[in-house]
């Protein structure tokens, strides 16, 4: 069970860390639902999250392909999920993309950027991570 936890972020490097951080603690299947405004550091934090999986490729937001798929290598988990739902209108489009193929899966961790939009087919066991813009260059992070 992930502790709930508060950080002040300086600068996007820091955000990475964190999300790194955060992966050294997951064993697979969960689902990371995470918010924050445009520009918050949702992607970097996600970036972070991908390289302390063991994920070698490049991590960029799926805006427009909405979902990618990365091989991982940390334990048992051998594939970071990624989502970005900001395109979507509703849960039920999440589910029309194939996510309970991925959700909760014990191989699989899963991070849903923009998870608010799509709240309806949101696991209720996810873990909510909030990203605040809290001026030019500091975050807050809870989760």
């Amino acid at each position: 069970m992930i502790k709930k936890a508060e950080y002040i972020s300086n600068s996007p490097e820091e955000t990475f860390t964190i999300g790194k951080e955060l992966a050294a603690t997951l064993k697979g299947g969960e689902v990371l639902a995470l918010s924050g405004d445009l520009g918050a550091g949702k992607t970097a934090f996600v970036q972070g999250l991908a390289a302390g999986l063991g994920v070698k490729a490049l991590v960029n937001s799926p805006t427009y392909t909405i979902m990618k798929l990365y091989r991982a290598k940390k334990g048992v988990i051998k594939q970071l999920c990624h989502i970005d739902a900001y395109r979507l209108d509703s849960g039920s489009e999440l589910k029309d993309i194939g996510v309970d193929e991925y959700f909760g899966q014990a191989d699989t961790v899963s991070a849903v950027e923009w998870a608010g939009r799509v709240k309806s087919s949101m696991p209720s066991n996810s873990l909510i991570i909030s990203i605040k813009i809290l001026d030019k260059n500091s975050r807050g992070i809870s989760f």
